[in-house]
């Protein structure tokens, strides 16, 4: 795959029923990127917006755009999750405290529902 985008969602993450949080928590994975992913990787990862089957269904999750194999992405899904894993969801939500990202203004919010 040249460039364009993939979508990752992180599961564990889109368990916290709140997209505002799981921004913030995928922006922290983002930040923590270079330290998850092999030394090399030629893609980049952002955090985007995901609409599954209906424009209302709209949830956040990580893109890598640029060139990348289905090896590649597949190697960087299971590093992620492991590294999620790792530190636990209590410590990504500690840590995503201080993050700013855009709100998810106009998209419904599971928590609210």
């Amino acid at each position: 795959m040249t460039e364009g985008c993939t979508p990752l969602e992180v599961l564990s993450v889109l368990e916290l029923r709140d997209h505002d949080l799981a921004a913030r928590c995928l922006e922290v994975i983002r930040l923590h990127v270079a330290e998850i992913l092999p030394v090399g990787t030629r893609y980049r990862v952002e955090v985007i917006q995901v609409c599954h089957h209906h424009p209302q269904n709209v949830y956040p999750a990580l893109g890598l755009f640029g060139p990348h194999t289905m090896a590649e992405f597949r190697e960087a899904e299971q590093r992620i999750a492991a590294w999620v894993a790792e530190r636990g969801l209590d410590w990504l939500v500690a840590a995503s405290a201080g993050v700013t990202t855009p709100p998810w203004a106009g998209h419904p919010n599971p928590k609210s529902r």
